[in-house]
């Protein structure tokens, strides 16, 4: 991957547990995870914040960070992108042992606070995206001491440069507090859709039985160190995979699914909707449910295999691993067409980089899009369709989601989204 290409990330946990049945463990396993997907970001921070009044553990990510590096040598031979768990190690960073928005301002800096401010400023076109898995109060306080101490410009600079995607609003108001005082942040809010990671759908995926099989037993010290969830949250009893800040980065990783300046077209990560900056969950009907959590869990079973062949990655040599496709693609992703025209779209240069077979699906995602009518697509199941719009007055966006699975164990997908803009004959584009 073209470094340039990759997503900047600081990840704010409030890490309690490294083993289940003891507080709260699904942030151990989000990191576990989000250690197996290294390679596809520039992690740039991992910051240790309050769990409650619990204080902060960043003992337990350098743990976690160290379990990683038993196993780079084996990731590397599936990518020399991983960077090394010295560099992680040195970019744990101390966050503030309290919670509360009586905690920020003046005089009031962390190590955490102060590096977000380091990372935000660094002269790099891409922007830092903020993955909140707690509370959010070493982001406040970054930019309360940015707003009360640099000109309006270089405030509204710095804003502009930052995303954040927050698992709730955790603790307190602080969450509400950044919205409300700065409007202008891009800023999304996951408060039910991080849910569809162990609820709804084939949750077999997420049970006891599959983390022994993929995760836990064979797979190196990673998966060995994967803390197996026990505990409940609102609606009942949650047990084996919990990781409720996993959504965070599966928003970020480039499969092709999602585009993460636009939250309202869906990816692994949830799909969102919102006003101005700021982003909500947002509804995906899937079978009889129609739910925020919905539009997780839809994609649950490509994101587990793809979890599942990384953890493979740890303790096997590249040619014993699977590896997703590439998807390539003919012609522009962007097009317009008029009701009743036909359009014919090509993925026929795909390919498998283990050689496996591969197999294509074709859908419609109603729910990212505004025409009101689903395109009828022709040929599915191979690897050129047809796509012919309705006859019809009605305008509006139609997204077509290719998803091209290979048949190595365990099937992985990637995918590629054609946006195609329905308008009446004669109009302008």
């Amino acid at each position: 991957m073209d470094k340039r290409s990759k997503n900047r990330v600081i990840v704010i946990t409030d890490i309690s547990s490294l083993r289940g049945g003891y507080k709260e463990p699904d942030d151990a396993q989000s990191l576990i995870r989000f250690l197996l997907y290294a390679n596809e970001f520039d992690v740039e921070g991992l910051v240790a914040a309050a769990y409650g009044g619990y204080g902060i553990r960043p003992e337990y990510i350098a743990a976690l960070v160290k379990e990683y590096g038993n196993v780079h040598g084996s990731l590397l031979r599936q990518d020399p992108e991983y960077p090394s768990a010295d560099t992680l190690l040195s970019l744990i960073k101390r966050g503030n042992t309290r919670c509360g928005i009586e905690e920020m301002g003046e005089r009031k800096d962390t190590e955490g606070s102060e590096w977000i401010i380091a990372m935000g400023d660094k002269p790099d076109p891409r922007p830092l995206w903020i993955l909140v898995w707690g509370g959010p109060l070493d982001l406040a306080q970054a930019i309360w001491k940015v707003s009360h101490t640099r000109s309006e410009e270089q405030y509204r600079t710095f804003i502009a440069g930052l995303r954040v995607y927050a698992i709730g609003d955790q603790y307190d108001q602080t969450g509400p507090w950044i919205r409300q005082n700065h409007p202008d942040l891009f800023y999304i809010t996951a408060y039910q859709t991080f849910r569809g990671m162990y609820r709804g759908g084939n949750t077999a995926l997420a049970g006891n039985a599959w983390i022994r099989e993929h995760i836990t037993e064979g797979h190196g010290s990673l998966g060995g160190a994967y803390p197996v969830y026990d505990g409940g949250d609102p609606w009942g009893k949650v047990e084996g995979m919990k990781e409720g800040d996993t959504p965070s980065f599966l928003y970020l990783i480039p499969t092709g699914l999602g585009d993460p300046e636009q939250p309202s077209w869906g990816s692994w990560g949830g799909r969102f909707q919102g006003t101005g900056r700021h982003f909500t969950d947002a509804s995906d009907r899937v079978g009889e449910e129609e739910s925020g959590k919905a539009s997780l869990y839809r994609w649950r079973a490509a994101f587990q295999a793809d979890f599942a062949a990384r953890m493979d990655w740890c303790t096997r040599d590249y040619g014993q691993t699977n590896h997703p496709p590439v998807v390539v693609v003919k012609g522009s992703s962007y097009l317009t067409a008029a009701p009743g025209e036909m359009r014919m779209f090509s993925a026929a240069d795909s390919y498998d980089p283990d050689g496996d077979t591969l197999s294509f699906q074709w859908d419609f995602y109603p729910e990212a899009g505004t025409f009101p009518e689903m395109p009828e697509i022709m040929g599915n199941g191979k690897s050129e369709v047809i796509i012919r719009i309705p006859e019809t007055d009605a305008e509006g966006t139609a997204h077509l989601i290719l998803s091209v699975s290979d048949h190595g164990s365990p099937s992985l997908t990637r995918y590629h989204r054609f946006l195609i803009t329905i308008k009446q004959k004669g109009e302008k584009s």
